[in-house]
């Protein structure tokens, strides 16, 4: 009983103690409301609290200088792939570098990178690479004719059989965007010469036959004579005509000519300045090694017909990728 007595007297007494606490609290917080209003009233009727509110007034900023500016959006396509980018930027460069685009030292820019930009502009990057191939191509052989007296006119016999000889190309191959758009021949090693095929032409007179009467193989004979110079002047005339058409007139029609438009504005003897030379732009290695420097040094100082000698030898040999955006552009390949 006297435990139970003393228990309640203990919580009494800390009721007490609680209540006792947040009285005090109360009271010293009018007490400083109080004070707090006694002070304001004293700065006003002496003039500070106009001061004071001024002051804080004064302080304030407006809200809309929290408030930042529009990020700029451009729309960048590179190798082909379109994205739109909110930047903080002024130029084409600094849009670039804060999208985390990379831009090689190769790779072409539009516009340039010193370029101001606005929302709604569109950038361009095209990424360049170049790359180094070796490839196998084939040499063809070229046929000899030769005059034989010991085989009968007419008649033809292969001497030696024509064999195609191999080369290693090596090609300085330029990419943009992942499509090749132009090669340079850099080196060609011939790893196997090719065997030229050797024709024997018959040359031997027809032995005349027997005949009862001499004055029908004498007219025989002079009609023969008389056929034989008419056949040599035929060819002659042949001859003529072809060493006119293959002159240096430059061709007004026909894939060479289309092609040579292309590439040189159909400008036969130009010299680019970069390597390249005549109409259909021949490297100095590759118009020596397909046999060119027969007619002319470099290729601009061949005729026309010549270069599409060498042209054609070219396409034969190695396809149409020798000339690889005109060829493109043409459908060629």
């Amino acid at each position: 009983m006297s435990r139970v007595f003393s228990s309640s007297v203990s919580k009494l007494v800390a009721q007490l103690a609680a209540l006792a606490l947040v009285l005090g609290g109360l009271a010293a917080f009018i007490l400083t409301q109080n004070n707090g209003s006694a002070q304001a009233q004293d700065q006003q009727n002496s003039g500070q609290g106009e001061a004071l509110d001024i002051d804080l007034a004064s302080s304030v900023q407006p809200l809309t200088d929290f408030i930042p500016a529009a990020p700029t959006v451009v729309e960048v396509t590179r190798a082909g792939e379109t994205e739109n980018y909110a930047v903080y930027a002024d130029t084409v460069g600094e849009a670039l570098s804060l999208s985390g685009i990379e831009v090689g030292e190769k790779d072409k820019v539009s516009p340039s990178t010193d370029t101001k930009i606005s929302t709604g502009d569109k950038i361009t990057v095209q990424v360049v690479t170049t790359e180094e191939v070796v490839e196998e191509e084939t040499i063809e052989y070229e046929t000899v004719r030769e005059n034989d007296d010991s085989l009968e006119k007419g008649k033809t016999k292969v001497e030696t059989k024509g064999e195609n000889g191999t080369a290693e190309v090596t090609y300085t191959v330029t990419v943009i965007d992942g499509e090749e758009s132009s090669r340079e021949e850099t080196h060609r090693q011939i790893t196997k010469e090719p065997t030229d095929e050797v024709v024997k032409v018959g040359t031997k007179e027809k032995e005349q036959q027997a005949s009862s009467s001499s004055s029908t193989s004498s007219s025989s004979s002079s009609s023969s004579s008389t056929s034989s110079d008419d056949d040599s002047e035929d060819s002659s005339s042949d001859d003529s005509e072809e060493s006119s058409s293959s002159g240096g007139a430059a061709p007004s029609s026909g894939v060479w000519a289309k092609l040579a438009q292309c590439e040189s504005g159909g400008n036969w003897s130009t010299n680019s300045g970069n390597g390249y030379y005549g109409g259909l732009q021949f490297s100095g290695p590759t118009w020596k090694a397909m046999g060119g420097t027969k007619y002319a040094p470099t290729a601009d100082k061949a005729t026309p017909a010549q270069q599409i000698e060498i042209a054609s030898k070219l396409q034969r040999q190695s396809g149409w990728g020798q000339w690889p955006a005109c060829s493109r552009s043409l459908g060629l390949r």
